[in-house]
């Protein structure tokens, strides 16, 4: 007869332990993934460059690259007056962007530094005025990639109805570290966007 091999009970309470702590661990990391990832999901149908120049380039600064990108886009001819939003109070356009010096004074008017703003909020109702003095109806908003979610949802709710919104995504540089970085900022700010979200039902 053959001999049957049974396993201890101490083991298969072992695995069975563990497999529960598997299962809660992947639901828990699921639960906390999943809500950061919609937004930037959903951002991905934002509309991107528009078929013609806006009247407005609102860049957002505090994230690597975003002024290059803006400049580079109004310099193109993407937008008819450039805004730089939140860059410090008192803050002359030669430290921001020395490149711009160069340009003729009727040319160089149309850049505009605004130091006021200290967060995405204040940024949009920055650009708020911006609009409502220049009468614009269309505008292109330039921010990092992983800011757009929140940062879109914010201008949106503030800017008129009327005001046509663009998005010119600026994607970090790579290095050292930077898919670590890449999903870190993208899951935090997955989650300030519902943050946002509850906010600005009240605004």
């Amino acid at each position: 007869m053959d001999s049957m091999k049974t396993q201890s009970p101490l083991l298969q309470g072992n695995r069975a332990r563990r497999g529960r702590f598997i299962s809660t661990f992947l639901s828990l990391s699921l639960l906390l993934i999943v809500p950061a990832a919609v937004p930037h999901l959903l951002a991905l149908r934002n509309p991107g460059h528009p078929p013609r120049p806006a009247d407005a380039i609102f860049v957002v600064t505090g994230g690597e690259g975003r002024i290059q990108e803006g400049y580079r886009a109004w310099s193109s001819g993407a937008g008819r007056e450039l805004f730089i939003l939140g860059a410090g109070r008192n803050v002359p356009v030669s430290r921001i962007l020395p490149a711009a010096l160069t340009l003729p004074p009727e040319i160089l008017s149309r850049i505009h530094v605004e130091g006021w703003s200290e967060n995405t909020l204040e940024n949009a109702f920055s650009a708020k005025s911006a609009v409502g003095e220049g009468k614009f109806t269309s505008a292109i908003l330039v921010t990092s990639d992983y800011h757009v979610p929140r940062a879109y949802l914010a201008f949106r709710k503030v800017l008129p109805g009327d005001v046509s919104l663009h998005v010119i995504r600026v994607r970090e540089k790579g290095g050292p570290g930077a898919p670590w970085r890449w999903a870190r900022r993208h899951f935090i700010e997955g989650w300030k966007y519902w943050g946002y979200r509850i906010l600005l039902r009240w605004e």
